[in-house]
């Protein structure tokens, strides 16, 4: 392939490599230059062009990532069209991925020219789910590196589909553990398997002792079951404890206790007449992520555990919630009240208003920072934190007479995100957080009230809800607790409208009648105006 620039009259055939804006319209890169579009560039004045020539023995971009994508796709995997040297991977059902870690890495090593990126290997995918992308970076490449290419594939990219499995659940009792916790365990567990199509047939529950435990395990025998899933009154500590001795009394193995992941670590793996045991680790009785499901994965897809696998899970074995795993969680609306708090980032040192802290500029008769504070305490939300940093002392004496905590952020100069991410880690156990900005003084008790009364409040643990006027989008936003783990990695000058474009599938669009949700204190004219004030 030839790359350079050329007189459009001779580019004939050639792929034009930037896009190009004539008098009535742009020309898109990529474009084929045919006679017509020729002469389109040359009654537009343009003597010169960027343009890709193609050799006999090249390939065009989208033929090249079609032909690689192809031999990628396995098991499990539909493509969609091929489009500006790209072709795109999807999960055509529920499953495991899977492929050669070495084989994606050595297409990588090939051509600088040519890429296949992944989602990480064993990740649980739904349906639908993008899980490769193959693209060329130039607008073609040879024949020959393709085929190499090709060559290196192995077995590709696959989803392993789902199997129907069937489980049972053993809980041991002791005095200090509620039926309310047993219960809650079996509703968890039983979603749980639920979301990989398995299905929990029994339960039952004995004493936390070696000899009760090993007689209900004995007992399973005669039931048709795939799994026994063993929730201890307390933790495994040892493989000499209740439940690993308890399954060798009953004459079963263990493979395998401990995994290098958290939370998780106190798993046990273990085989009793050809069926899998797993020893639940305490996180278990919760629905977040943890050592649990990267085993349930495996299994529910039949894809083999072993030792050298189980070692492995130690690189990325610090879990953090995931939002496209199908995960259980116990439902805001179960609860007699949602439990929302309020997050008011009031960190920022004002730069674009001058000498001033616009935040202690008084609204009506009482400072701006507090106006926006009051109009959240007064409403429907929980608890209140409001976030600082520049001038700390100032706002918050401020504040001294409401009823928010106001927390220092060390770290809030170097952006947004750090203040956010601060906040939340303050607000870990509520369903949703009402994150609002400290110099929008004209946000009233009645639209927050609006925003945290969303009807559809079984979901709101996964939904980003954002108040519209006229269609455009506003502050405050309320942000569910599946995103809380993405928000306290989050870094740089941004708050958490980034989630909007990373999920937007997550974004619940609240219209109001409040133009208020658009107006803050950063424009010209507004800074402007409390600059005179302020004199």
């Amino acid at each position: 392939m030839w790359f350079g620039l050329v007189d459009p009259q001779h580019a004939a055939g050639c792929i034009l490599a930037h896009s190009i804006q004539l008098d009535k319209r742009r020309v898109k890169k990529g474009s084929r230059l045919d006679k017509s579009l020729i002469a389109e560039l040359v009654e537009s004045g343009v003597t010169q062009i960027t343009v890709a020539r193609l050799d006999d023995t090249d390939l065009h971009e989208n033929d090249a990532a079609l032909q690689i994508a192809v031999s990628l796709s396995g098991e499990g995997i539909r493509l969609d069209k091929a489009s500006t040297g790209r072709v795109n991977l999807f999960a055509r059902h529920d499953g495991l991925l899977c492929f050669d870690r070495q084989a994606i890495i050595a297409i990588n090593s090939i051509d600088e020219s040519i890429t296949v990126a992944t989602l990480p290997e064993n990740t649980w995918v739904l349906s639908g789910k993008m899980v490769a992308t193959c693209k060329i970076i130039t607008y073609g490449v040879e024949r020959a590196t393709v085929d190499h290419v090709v060559k290196e594939v192995g077995n590709g990219v696959v989803v392993k589909p789902v199997v129907s499995h069937k489980a049972i659940l053993l809980q041991t009792c002791l005095p200090t553990v509620k039926e309310s916790v047993l219960d809650k365990t079996g509703t968890v567990i039983s979603q749980r398997l639920n979301s990989r199509h398995a299905i929990l047939i029994a339960e039952q529950r004995c004493d936390h002792t070696v000899e009760s435990l090993a007689a209900v395990l004995a007992e399973t025998h005669s039931q048709v079951c795939d799994w026994i899933l063993i929730a201890g009154a307390s933790a495994i500590s040892d493989r000499a404890d209740v439940i690993p001795a308890a399954l060798e009394a009953a004459g079963g193995r263990v493979i395998r206790y401990g995994l290098p992941v958290d939370p998780g670590n106190l798993l046990l793996l273990g085989e009793l007449h050809g069926r899998v045991v797993l020893g639940l680790p305490g996180c278990a009785r919760s629905p977040k992520l943890n050592g649990l499901d990267l085993l349930l994965d495996r299994l529910a897809c039949g894809v083999d555990i072993s030792q050298t696998w189980l070692n492995s899970l130690a690189v990325g074995g610090l879990l953090t919630e995931a939002l496209d795993r199908p995960q259980p969680r116990v439902r805001a609306v179960e609860k007699t009240s949602l439990n929302i708090a309020g997050l008011v980032l009031a960190a920022g040192a004002s730069r674009r208003a001058g000498t001033i802290n616009k935040l202690m500029v008084n609204v009506g008769d009482v400072p701006m920072v507090r106006h926006v504070v009051n109009s959240v305490c007064n409403s429907n939300v929980g608890e209140v934190v409001v976030v600082t940093g520049h001038q700390h002392e100032k706002i918050s004496d401020a504040l001294k007479h409401t009823a928010a905590n106001v927390v220092f952020c060390a770290t809030h100069d170097q952006g947004m995100a750090h203040s956010l991410s601060y906040g939340i880690s303050r607000l870990q156990e509520v369903d949703a957080v009402l994150v609002c900005l400290a110099d929008m003084p004209d946000i009233t008790v009645e639209l927050i009230n609006t925003i945290v009364g969303w009807k559809d409040a079984e979901t709101l643990f996964e939904r980003i809800l954002v108040p519209t006027f006229n269609g455009k989008r506003g502050n405050p936003v309320l942000v569910g607790r599946a995103f809380f783990d993405t928000l306290l990695q989050h870094i740089g000058d941004t708050g958490a409208r980034f989630l909007m474009k990373q999920y937007p599938e997550r974004v619940i669009e609240v219209p109001v009648e409040e133009e208020s949700i658009l107006l803050d204190y950063d424009t010209p004219q507004a800074l402007a105006e409390l600059n005179n004030n302020e004199s």
